[in-house]
Parts: structure tokens; sequence; C-alpha cells
């Protein structure tokens, strides 16, 4: 008797120590590995989505709508309070619901935060009814954005497994005692390999080989092992699967995204970030050393070398990034934002805008002058007063050309590339249309020589180019003829008006497209365009791919030709 209760406790006692030490170490170790991953994921998402809030001091419908769409697909809440708690924005509410947000000013996070820099806290969310992990930061607005992650998961992980390892370990204690006591000298060697597999499960191995087991009961117990082992490798595929679609959200950024150890080896870089710099660079690898460029690996060593959070403007090549950097815990974020045609269009927006304002000012003055004096001087003669009326009429003219003149340059400019044309021109039409506008035209001889064919283009800009080019000549012309060709040869369209001259002077050439510029002090000074014509004209034509060529006829004058691509017809169903 006391053989076999040596025999039962020799083989029983390590037994049931190892698949308690085992499942225990199993389960401590994948929640704990689960909530140190998800504090260190949480606070690299928050520093690389903390500088679309730097600059939000109120409501922004644009940043709530964006982060509302992430909380929803990620389960991420994000909550940006000021320094007084107020809640200026909160993903998982309605919009127009956060203002009723209670102060969070009590939160033990925010109050870490606004003191500290940071603050992490776990507790239940009254708002969201459920355990969160929050974390929070102060942003350099003294605003606090916080981030916040379900810990429900990991609850549902411990009961599982907690459950889990009760039911085994209850049918592995009958299982061994049973077969303990009959057949305890046979199981010395099945003990050894379950010995094995929890040594190798406590290390933390995924790829454990099962020894197979002739005893129909220890197979069982295997068996069991097994299938615990395999539900939480499961578990743990699951997290990696969060992760992995967090990753996938933010490789679909338009900025470029790069996270680097202080050796500028990368940690993580998007696709974004290779296809702005046009580089293969892969995790792992040492960014300045694996880059080839000369130009480039100066334009990251500059902004590497800063260790503080900082906000600027880097000029490469002809582009120009707006760069955010940010150092914490021994890596480096840094995202990258083209924000070149955004520059563009400020620079030309103001020029615009003072092209304009100078362009209106003189029809304006002049019919507020004439008008006012029309109105203090009642005793003027009946000739005077039709001369400044007249005076009036042309100043208003020429200030409703140029308002149409620009508001067809706004049409063309926000028209893009990608469009398709409804139905084709007939050329023989248009060149009745054109005959018909210009036949009253004094003093002038305008020649029209079109094909009988289709084109695919829109009707309104072909009229465009030629009525703006012939309307060039009829103005600043000195003399009689002026001669339209167009033609359609290999899938393009040749346009050229002709005229007699004076010639455009070469310095005036490279010019004359550009808005509002005019060079009627070499031409007809008694006319003056808006200056937009040409302008017109050379937009109409970079849509359709074409070029444009001003060079000296046979006549001795200008000659403006043209060679423009057909678009695609839309499909009709």
């Amino acid at each position: 008797m006391k053989t076999f209760i040596r025999f039962f406790l020799l083989i029983s006692i390590p037994i049931f120590i190892a698949v308690i030490v085992g499942f225990t170490i199993i389960q401590k170790n994948v929640i704990s590995e689960t909530k140190q991953q998800l504090v260190k994921d949480t606070k690299q998402k928050w520093l690389i989505v903390k500088d679309d809030f730097a600059s939000v001091s109120g409501k922004n419908y644009l940043i709530y709508s964006k982060y509302a769409e992430i909380s929803d697909k990620t389960n991420l809440r994000f909550t940006l309070i000021d320094k007084n708690g107020k809640v200026i924005l909160e993903s998982t509410v309605a919009y127009e619901k956060i203002d009723q947000l209670d102060n969070h000013a009590d939160r033990p996070e925010i109050k870490e935060a606004l003191k500290t820099g940071s603050g992490t806290v776990i507790r239940y969310s009254k708002t969201l009814n459920e355990k969160l992990f929050y974390y929070a930061g102060k942003l350099t607005n003294s605003n606090v954005l916080r981030i916040a992650y379900p810990l429900s998961y990991i609850k549902m992980l411990e009961e599982s497994i907690t459950m889990q390892m009760t039911a085994v370990f209850t049918v592995l204690l009958v299982t061994i005692v049973i077969i303990v006591a009959l057949l305890a000298q046979k199981l010395s060697l099945p003990i050894q390999r379950l010995n094995y597999i929890a040594e190798n499960v406590e290390k933390g191995k995924t790829n454990i080989h099962f020894p197979k087991f002739r005893d129909p009961q220890m197979a069982k117990i295997a068996a069991l092992i097994y299938k615990i082992f395999h539900v939480m490798l499961n578990k743990q595929n699951t997290l990696k699967a969060e992760q992995e679609k967090l990753e996938h959200i933010f490789s679909i950024m338009d900025e470029g995204i790069l996270l680097t150890d202080t050796n500028n080896r990368v940690i993580h870089i998007n696709e974004s970030f290779k296809t702005l710099f046009d580089t293969d660079v892969k995790k792992d690898d040492n960014l300045l050393e694996s880059l080839n460029d000369a130009e480039l690996i100066d334009f990251f060593d500059e902004i590497l070398q800063n260790d503080t959070v900082n906000r600027a403007q880097f000029p490469f090549r002809e582009r120009i990034f707006e760069v955010y950097v940010n150092t914490m815990n021994d890596q480096k974020l840094t995202v990258l934002h083209d924000v070149t045609d955004r520059i563009k269009y400020q620079l030309f927006k103001a020029e615009l805008t003072g092209n304009i304002s100078h362009e209106l000012k003189t029809p304006i003055s002049m019919i507020m002058n004439y008008a006012e004096t029309l109105m203090l001087n009642d005793d003027l003669d009946d000739q005077t007063r039709k001369k400044f009326l007249q005076t009036i009429y042309s100043s208003t003219n020429r200030l409703n050309e140029l308002i149409n003149d620009i508001v067809e340059l706004h049409k063309l400019e926000s028209l893009g590339e990608n469009f398709e044309i409804s139905e084709p021109v007939d050329l023989s039409e248009l060149k009745e249309n054109m005959q018909m506008l210009y036949a009253n035209v004094e003093n002038k001889d305008i020649s029209f020589h079109f094909d009988s064919t289709k084109v695919n283009f829109f009707n309104e800009h072909l009229q465009s180019v030629i009525t703006n080019l012939v309307d060039n000549a009829i103005k600043y012309s000195d003399g009689k003829r002026i001669g339209v060709t167009v033609h359609k040869k290999n899938g393009q369209l040749h346009i050229t008006v002709d005229d007699e001259g004076p010639k455009i002077a070469e310095g005036d050439k490279k010019r004359i497209f550009e808005r509002f510029y005019t060079c009627s002090k070499s031409r007809n000074k008694e006319k003056s365009g808006t200056g937009l014509g040409l302008s017109i004209v050379k937009h109409i034509v970079e849509l359709y791919e074409g070029v444009i060529k001003l060079k000296t006829n046979e006549w001795g004058g200008n000659s403006f030709h043209i060679i423009i691509q057909e678009k695609s017809t839309e499909s009709k169903n």
C-alpha cells in the first residue's frame, strides 16, 4: 500500500504541479503581454494622431467625422478636453450631444496629464458603460487628447481561460487519479512527455510537437492540453489581427509615417512614405544607410536631428513637406505631409486676388467718377452728358467682359483632366456659327477653312479657343486679313489663326498667356481686352493635352498654331 501511495504521489504530484504551473504561467503571460502591448500601442497611436488635434480649439466636424469613423472600425475612442475639463470632441458620442457631456476635470488621467504631461488609468466609463484603458497626453495648446480602448476582450479572455482551465484540470485530476492508481509505473514515460509539453508552453513557444500516447487515457489528457493551448494561441492571433487592422488604417493614410529608434533603425514605415520619396526602405533597415540619394539623405538627416516636438516646413526639390517630429521612449515618430499644392494654391489665390482687384479698379473708378459728375451737375449740356453716359456704358461693358472671362477661367480650372465628351462637334456647323458671328465685323476680311468632319471636343471649348484668338486679332491687328484654319490629322485637331501684325515682341511672347497680361502698348492702343483671353485659350489647350505655338506667318504678322488631342466619348447604355 505504501509503495502504491509512493508511486501515486511520485507520479501524480509532478503532473499536477506541471499542469497548474504551466496553465497559470500561460494565463498570466498572455494577459500581462496583452495589457502591456495595449499600453504601448495606445501610446503610439496617440503620437500618430495628436497633430490632427493640436490645432483644434473648438468643435470641429471635419476632425470629428474622421475619428468617429476610425472609432467605428477599431473600437478606439478619441476625446479632446480643454484645460478646464470641458469636452471639445468625443468620437463615440453624437456630434450634437458633445456639449452635454460632463466636465472631465476630475478624471484621474486628465489630472495627471495636465500635471505631468501624460496619464494612464483603467477604470469604468459611465458614457460607454464598460471598463476602459485610458491614455491621456497634454498637447502643445494645453488641451488634453485622450485615447481609450475597451478591456472587455481581456475580461472575456480571462473568463474563457479560467473556465477551460477549471474544466481541464478537473478532468485531468479525475483521469490521473484513476490512471495512476491502475498503472502507476507505466505512466512514467507519458508523464515525462506531458512535462515536456508543459515546459515548452511555459517558455512561450508556439510550434510545439505534441507526442502520441498509446494509452487512451493519457492521449485524452494530451488532447485536452493541446486544445486549451490552441485556444490561447487563437486568442493571441485575434489580438494580432486587431493590431494589423489598425496598421492597415495607417497604411492608407496620405501622410508619410516613419518610426525610428535612436540609431535611425526603421521600426515602422507606411506605403505613403515609400511612395512620396520613391524608396524601398524596409522595417529594421537603417534609414540613412539604406538611401542611395545624397539629397534625400541630407533631407532626412536634417529632420532626424530634431529631438523635440516641432512642426515645420521643409523644401525638397520641387515639393514642400510639412513635418511633425516627436521623440518619446527612445523612438522618434516623423509624419510628413506634402503641402506643395496647398502652398501653390495660396500663392496663386493671392496673386489672382491682387490682379482682379487691380483690373476691376479702373472701370469701377470711371463709372463712379462720371456718374458722380452727372449727379452733381444738372447744367451739363446734352453732348457732354451723352459723352459721359457713353463712357459709363463702355466701362460697364468692359467690367462685364472681365467678370465673364474670370468666371470662364474658373470653370476651366475646376474641370480637371478626367472628363468625357457627351457628343462630338460637327466642324461644318461650327464653321457656319463662326461665319455668322463675325459677319458684321468692319474693316476686316476674315476667312474660315474648316474640315467637314466630327471631332470629340466640347463645342464651347472649341468656340472659346477660336473666338478668343479671332477677337485678339481683330483688336490688335492693323491689317485687314485674318485667317482661321481648322483640320483634323491623326486624331489631333490643328487650329491656326493668322493676322497681318504688328508682330508680338519677343519679350511679350513669353508672357501673353499670363492672366491679365496685355501687350497693347506695342499694338493697337485704341482697344484693349481683359487680359484673360489667351489665358483661357492656354487652359483649354492644357485640358486636351495639347500645345500652342506663336510664330511669324507669311503675311509678316502673328500665327497662333494649336494642336490638341481628342477626348473619349461617354459610353451610352
